[in-house]
Order: structure tokens, then sequence, then C-alpha cells
């Protein structure tokens, strides 16, 4: 044997050692893969997707596969990460830049709670003096002009002229004179009846002789909140004549929301604010909390008091009122502005990773300024999201427009054949192979002939043209060409503009469309009587090789559209190369 035979034998049995090797490993390394993967799956590592969706709506979701209305194969629509367990929303961070998403962190501490409430300056209806005539007679003397006016104590008020005070005078003195003290007693308590002070009767005494008039002065200084009696008027048994009151302190009747009628007791400090002094507070407290609430304004009344020693504080001033509840310890608090309002409740965004949102419900409970306590639906340290999250929330309830964020309109590419053109009308029927998607997220269709909205500069553009073209989704059920140039290579495509047999999406559009041999059924979904278009739910249109769908069509101007109406039944005719509608009846 020569060494060259051994050289060669020793290297073929190193070389099938080394593969055999190899292939032990790899197979070891898949079986491992296969027993650690998390199932089989049409997602990443074997998940089940989160939903199923048509690939041309993304708002027709099924729990498992199927086909959507227009006779697709239903995609699945996976979680981030390819979980069940994902974020609601995912967002890539160019946009998350652009929406200005900021975040703060959810935290414990003590929740110092001011309640804002406005009201009105009243008088201290404890200081109120009311006084009434207990004798008939005439004014003959009123000191005090109007209301509002300011009086001192002992200023004389009114000098009333009364025949029977005058003989109750004297009935006093007699008994005095007579010296029997149970005279005198009664004498006296009937002067006091009638309205006498001590210090009046004292005066009597003195004088030893009635007076012809009962001079009425001010206990204490005031104002006259009401006045009802005018000099020389005369006065019966009752009347009411005037009302003072004190200035030293004064009432401010605030309404409070109803949600905060449990937050206010008596005893609480609260400061007011007058547009008169700007700058200036009055410390006070809570006086009384009324029991009822307004049934009008849905409001609660509440009493404060507030010292007024130099009277700057004036009957029926607006005020402004802050009273201070009691502090709420270790209380779970957001920012007000994290939380999204609804009907259907409370809810907040929070992040729970890189360009990652879960949209949580809260039940919210007292509010503190720009904060709010959170009762439950998040803990101490989450991250929530105070901008932007409107934006992130609208698309966690659309759900399955989450690929919106992540292309913010989705896009593709394909080849196709113009097959009519309406620039005034902003459409192009193309017969395209199938759309590829640009980028993670973008847009996928089959191949099919449609009509797309024109947002494209098609001055070189003829009908019958090879062209390659770029397609956009601005909405759900909206596909526009964006870009279109003229094409020599038509991948997808035969020579002929059709699609090449092997591309099954096509497979039965590539038969050649022949006119008048047949009407197609279909239901009216929408008519556009000023461009001539109408969208039409349809059954398969055999001569063309189009599955059952819903899509615009053209209408020739030889039809008549004025009575056509959505949710008609109707037969239908296409021209097999322009695909606008030539005939129309009424279906049976």
């Amino acid at each position: 044997m020569s060494l060259r035979t051994l050289i060669s034998g020793a290297l073929l049995l190193a070389v099938g050692g080394l593969a055999g090797w190899l292939l032990a490993g790899n197979g070891a390394h898949d079986m491992a893969g296969m027993e650690s993967g998390g199932g089989d799956g049409p997602c990443a590592d074997g998940a089940a997707p989160r939903h199923w969706a048509a690939p041309m709506d993304p708002s027709y979701q099924r729990d498992e596969p199927g086909k959507s209305p227009m006779g697709m194969d239903l995609v699945p629509v996976c979680a981030e990460g390819g979980g069940a367990g994902g974020a609601d929303v995912t967002i890539t961070p160019a946009v998350v830049q652009n929406l200005g998403v900021r975040t703060a962190t959810v935290e414990r501490r003590a929740l110092s709670r001011e309640i804002p409430a406005v009201g009105t300056v009243a008088y201290d209806e404890n200081s109120f003096q009311m006084i009434h005539a207990r004798a008939e007679g005439w004014l003959e003397q009123l000191s005090v002009a109007t209301e509002g006016g300011a009086v001192r104590a002992g200023e004389l008020l009114y000098a009333l002229f009364s025949p029977k005070l005058t003989a109750a005078e004297q009935e006093y003195l007699t008994a005095r004179a007579s010296g029997r003290s149970a005279l005198v007693r009664a004498a006296a308590e009937r002067l006091a009846a009638l309205g006498y002070s001590d210090a009046q009767i004292r005066a009597l005494r003195q004088r030893g002789e009635p007076a012809r008039q009962l001079r009425q002065t001010a206990e204490s200084d005031g104002v006259v909140a009401m006045l009802g009696v005018r000099d020389g008027q005369f006065i019966s048994p009752g009347t009411h004549m005037m009302t003072l009151a004190s200035l030293e302190t004064v009432w401010v009747l605030v309404d409070l929301m109803e949600r905060d009628a449990g937050l206010v007791r008596e005893g609480l400090s609260a400061t007011a604010t007058v547009d008169a002094y700007p700058g200036r507070r009055w410390q006070g407290r809570v006086d009384y909390v009324y029991p009822s609430l307004d049934p009008v304004t849905r409001t609660v009344t509440a009493r404060l008091v507030f010292d007024n020693a130099d009277g700057a504080l004036r009957p029926n001033m607006f005020a402004r009122a802050t009273i201070r509840a009691e502090p709420l310890d270790n209380a779970l608090t957001v920012p007000s502005a994290a939380v999204i309002r609804g009907g259907a409740g409370d809810r907040v965004v929070r992040r729970v990773g890189d360009g990652a949102f879960d949209v949580v419900p809260v039940t919210i409970g007292l509010r503190a300024g720009n904060d709010l306590q959170v009762l439950e639906g998040v803990a101490a340290g989450d991250q929530v999201v105070v901008s932007g999250q409107f934006l992130i929330d609208s698309e966690a309830n659309l759900d399955a427009e989450t690929l919106r964020l992540q292309a913010v309109h989705p896009g593709g590419m394909a080849m196709g054949v113009v097959r009519s053109l309406d620039e005034a009308a902003g459409t192009i029927m193309l017969e395209h192979g199938p759309i590829t998607p640009l980028g993670e997220g973008g847009l996928a269709m089959p191949g099919m002939t449609m009509s797309f909205e024109l947002a494209a500069d098609v001055a070189d553009v003829r009908v019958g043209d090879r062209v390659e073209v770029t397609v956009t989704q601005p909405a759900a059920g909206r596909y526009q060409v964006t870009g279109i140039q003229p094409s020599d290579t038509m991948d997808g495509m035969d020579a002929g503009g059709g699609p090449r047999h092997g591309d099954h999406a096509m497979r039965e559009a590539a038969m050649p469309m022949e006119s008048g041999e047949g009407m197609t059924s279909g239901r009216v979904i929408a008519v556009d009587r000023e461009h001539r278009r109408i969208t039409l739910e349809h059954e398969p249109i055999e001569s063309m090789g189009m599955p059952a769908m819903t899509m615009p069509f053209p209408v020739s101007p030889e039809i008549d559209l004025g009575a056509v109406e959505a949710g008609d039944e109707l037969l239908f005719g296409l021209d097999d190369q322009t695909m606008t509608i030539n005939q129309m009846e009424a279906g049976q």
C-alpha cells in the first residue's frame, strides 16, 4: 500500500468522523430545542397568537384560523416576544419619541387634601340683635336712617311715645310710694315684660316721674342688618323694627361638591380670599356642615367662620375658600394627568418594558392637587404614562391597529399592470402580484385586481403599463398607491401582466377574463355617485377567477346610479380589461 493511499484513507476517516460529530451535535441541539420550545403555534418559540385577523381589514378578528370576508386566510397576530402574555401595545423607540411619551412613578406617601370651594360672605347670625315693639305707640325719633348703618354701644336707636308705657311707669312709681314690696315687684316685672332693661328701671326710680318717651339704645357695636320702620310710624306690639348684627366675625357660606361632602367636618381649618383685597388671606375654621344636599346643584353647604375685627369682609362679597381636610397617610398616588377618565371606568397606561405598555383599569380615591389616590389597579414603583397616554390607549382599544404604531402607515411593494386610471376621481385599478411588506409590520396582500386610492404622480403612466408600485394603508379598509414607476421586471407576473401559474394566490386570476359570459350577484355596501363607484359584497366572479369578496368597482357612464342604494341586491357584469361594471340589473 502506497503512502498516498494511506494518507487519503486517513483524511477520509477524519472527515467522516467530523461530519458524524457535527451531525450528532446538531441533532442533539435540535432535540433540545424541540423539548424546550413553547409549543407548535405560529408565533415565536411556538407560542399561540393573541388572535387571528384579516390581512386587509385588521378589525376583523377571530380566535382561530379561518377565512376573511374577502376569502383570504386569516393571519396570526402575535404578542410581543411571541407569548400570549405580551403588552397591550408595543411601540418603536422612534414613535415613542415622536409621541412625547413621559412616565411617572407610582408612590406611597401622605396625601394632603385641600378642598377648594366658592361662596359668599354673610353676617354671623349668632350676633343678631332682633328688636321688636312690645307696646303700641308712635316712633318719634329714629336715629338709624338706612340699612347698613353703623351703630355704637349705648347709641340711641329710636324714641317711642306710648301712653301704655307711660302708664306702666306711673304704676311702678305709685307702687314704690305705697311701700308694699309685692306691688313694687309686680310693677317692675310688668316693665320688664314691656322691654325695659334693669338700667332703664333704675333710671326711672332716680327720676321719680314717668318719661314721655321710651328711648332704646344699642347694646353693642354693630350695623343695621335690617330696618323695617320709618320715623313717625305707628308701631303695634310685635312689629319687627330692626335687626342689628356684629361684624367682629363673619360667616362664609360655601358650596361643596358631593364627592367632598364626606371629607369636611366641623373644626377643620380653612382660608379665604376676596377680590377686594388681592394677596390677603383670612384664617378660619369650619363651623357647621349643613345636613341636606341641594337637589338642583348637587352641592352641600358648609359654614366657615372668620375673624373680621377691621370689618374688611363685608356681607355678600364673593369669596374663594380652601378647606384643609385631614391628611391620608401612606396613600398610593399617581399624577392626575396619568388617569384616563371614561364611561367604562378609569384607567392608566403602564410601562412594562422598552416600548411596551399595558392599559390597566384603576379605582380612584381622593384627589389632592395634581395627585390622585389609587385604591387598586397599580402598585408602588410602577411606571405610568403622563404624556401621550391617550394615543396609546386608543391603539390598545383598537387592538388590531397596533401595527400602525410599529409602522405609522403600513406599506408594501408589488408589480402590476394598470387596468384603468381616473385622475379626476383619484383612483387607479391595478392587476397586481402579491404585495411584499416593507419592514416589520408592513402591508401584505395576495395578488388580485382591485382599485386603489391614487396619491402619486401618474403623468407618465398609461393604461396597460407594467409598473412597480408602493402601497400604504392610511386607515383600516383604505389602500393608497403612494409611489409608481414603469417596470420591465414583473416578479410574480407573466409576460402578459397576469400572475405566474406558480403563484397560488393568483393562480385562478391568471385565467383570461371574457366579458358577457354571465352575471354575478352582489349586495351594495356603498354608492359614490360623484365618482361613479359602487362597493359590492359579491359572489365569486367565475369568468375572471376572482373569489367572493368586498371591493369597490367603477361604473360605466351608461348606467344610471340614481336608484341604487346601499343594501340593494343586484346582478352585474364587468369589462374584463378595466374591471368597470358595464351591466347591472336588480337581483332576485
